[in-house]
């Protein structure tokens, strides 16, 4: 009996890595070479922001409940430059479609900025999706604290990095399983099915061209010092995804000098979820907004615009599919 068992287990060892082997490429065309040293020094000087106070409904937001990022897809592909996102798992798939050159990740709670770290390992350990969804599996539990402790261990960020993979394993397993079957069942390739998406996120971390940082928009620090290192290292925002954090605050003067800080432009895509409740949501919470960076700024320039409903009532809506976008611009007064 035990005998059998050596072999099941052996065979099912093989498969996994047969898996991962069968969808290699021959030469790593196209993934992300270690980042240039003045480009990892100018991010690597990002400071972060003071905790709030209080976190959003006391809570720790260790998954996205938004379902429908292939809307941003088509507006959001092949940007490069750098892409800034709030939130965890939701900008690893978003990346996989964007292809950025940096991938800077913003959040005010430190617990998420701690789950970065934990799925940087994850990553580096995992040549491909399959074996990196199996890795969150509680099955898995013990291999994953002893990867952590390998790659963490002496440093002084490890016990918040052991909280935060103990607060969202079982949540992030079931959110990986769930991408991936939903957009299989939409068609929509993305990071967790396609091997040259997946190399590429990964390549990012490998490459060391991702910036986990605590992050506050509403502050001073952080999302100049982005700015300022996009700058320094000749980068524009490609993509600015802001989930549906304005929601939560007036568009004050500290908000206002981040954006208008940041190295946007026509070509750079802003995307927001918005939550209106309404019937035809495409995941029946969230709109799904789009705008480029040029019309942002000429949004954030008109003081007298206090919320993020005010620049979205002239945004035309596609109620098929929930995709919204903004294009007009602020009035004159």
């Amino acid at each position: 009996m035990k005998a059998k068992h050596r072999r099941s287990t052996a065979a099912i060892a093989l498969l996994t890595i047969g898996v991962c082997l069968s969808g290699a490429r021959a030469g790593g065309t196209g993934l992300p070479s270690p980042i240039p040293q003045d480009w990892a020094e100018a991010f690597a000087a990002v400071r972060a922001d003071p905790p709030p106070p209080r976190l959003t409904r006391d809570s720790h937001y260790v998954v996205s409940d938004e379902r429908r990022h292939d809307l941003f897809r088509d507006d959001i592909s092949n940007k490069g430059g750098v892409y800034i996102g709030l939130g965890p798992d939701q900008n690893y798939l978003m990346a996989g479609w964007a292809r950025p050159e940096v991938l800077v990740l913003l959040d005010f709670d430190q617990l998420v900025v701690d789950l970065h770290a934990v799925y940087r390992a994850a990553f580096i350990e995992s040549e491909c999706a399959e074996s990196f969804i199996a890795l969150w599996h509680r099955k898995n539990i013990e291999e994953m604290e002893r990867l952590l402790e390998r790659e963490y261990g002496g440093d002084e960020r490890l016990g918040g990095i052991q909280k935060a993979y103990r607060k969202a394993q079982r949540f992030v397993s079931a959110r990986l399983n769930r991408v991936k079957r939903e957009f299989g069942r939409l068609k929509v390739a993305n990071y967790l099915d396609d091997r040259e998406q997946y190399d590429y996120v990964r390549g990012l971390y490998r490459s060391g061209r991702v910036f986990p940082v605590r992050g506050d928009l509403t502050a001073s620090a952080s999302v100049k010092d982005v700015a300022e290192a996009a700058r320094r290292s000749g980068l524009t925002i490609g993509v600015l995804y802001l989930s549906n954090a304005e929601q939560y605050f007036d568009y004050g003067k500290n908000y206002r000098e981040n954006m208008l800080a940041l190295p946007l432009d026509e070509s750079s895509a802003v995307i927001r979820t918005a939550g209106t409740g309404r019937d035809w949501t495409a995941d029946g919470l969230y709109e799904y907004v789009v705008q480029s960076g040029d019309n942002f700024h000429a949004w954030m320039a008109n003081p007298r615009i206090g919320k993020v409903w005010r620049m979205m009532s002239g945004r035309s809506i596609n109620k098929r599919t929930g995709h919204s976008r903004i294009t007009a611009l602020p009035p004159d007064n």
